[in-house]
């Protein structure tokens, strides 16, 4: 293997210590530049909105916002079995030494890729990639099309940085880029209790990957799984590392 990497071990909580962490993650580059990848599950029915989301949230359900862009995502609890939330942490030196260019398509293509060999391995064929955005912004980043900006809901429409089979969303992807390193959130869907999103989230197009494959494993067998396409594709050793004190 290429590098060394760290994994956390899968953590249930409330969605505000979930982000807390993740950026805590993205911050910790600067100092331990290496990669982290870490799996986790909500404790609550939960909203999260992107990072400039500008929208009202419905009234009774917590809300939280996501240090990563895109739209609303609806998480359920843990316990219902219903997503696989994740985030990864890279260095920029890492990318750079992998990619020939850091534009946004390809370092999307290139963080997902493990879940798409993944999902392959449990029989589950993703669709091709949506064609990455021709215009771009002042710093010459992709923008997104008017009809995603127009969205509320993530798994509304699909962009490159989705995976999504036969035209329904199983997995959104979000990203925030540090002059260090980036951080890339994004939750695979599992069962997903189509009258709570409609309930939240109208429009939204989604499915689950008990949905499609009935047989596959539960969460711990998957987060092996995905751990092991991760070290492949990543050309990563993945070692467990124990949350620090202050976090636990």
């Amino acid at each position: 293997m290429g590098s060394q990497g760290s994994w956390l071990p899968y953590r249930v909580a409330a969605g505000n210590w979930q982000m807390e962490q993740d950026f805590w993650l993205l911050q910790r580059l600067r100092h331990v530049p290496k990669p982290y990848l870490r799996f986790y599950g909500w404790d609550r029915l939960t909203l999260s909105l992107g990072r400039h989301q500008v929208w009202d949230p419905p009234p009774g359900i917590p809300v939280v916002r996501r240090p990563t862009g895109g739209r609303a995502v609806l998480h359920q609890a843990a316990e219902e079995g219903a997503e696989l939330t994740y985030s990864l942490v890279l260095p920029l030196s890492y990318l750079q030494a992998r990619l020939p260019r850091l534009q946004r398509a390809c370092v999307y293509d290139f963080c997902c890729r493990f879940w798409v060999q993944g999902l392959a391995a449990l029989g589950v064929e993703v669709d091709p990639p949506v064609s990455a955005p021709s215009r771009t912004d002042g710093q010459n980043r992709p923008t997104p099309n008017p009809g995603y900006r127009n969205k509320i809901s993530c798994f509304a429409s699909r962009t490159r940085a989705d995976l999504s089979w036969r035209g329904k969303k199983l997995m959104g992807n979000a990203q925030l880029w540090q002059p260090w390193g980036i951080l890339q959130q994004g939750s695979l869907l599992l069962r997903p209790n189509l009258a709570l999103w409609e309930q939240y989230l109208p429009g939204s197009q989604v499915i689950g990957i008990y949905d499609i494959c009935p047989t596959a494993p539960g969460i711990p067998a998957l987060i092996e799984h995905f751990l092991q396409a991760a070290q492949e594709c990543f050309e990563v050793e993945w070692q467990e590392e124990a949350w620090p004190a202050l976090l636990a």
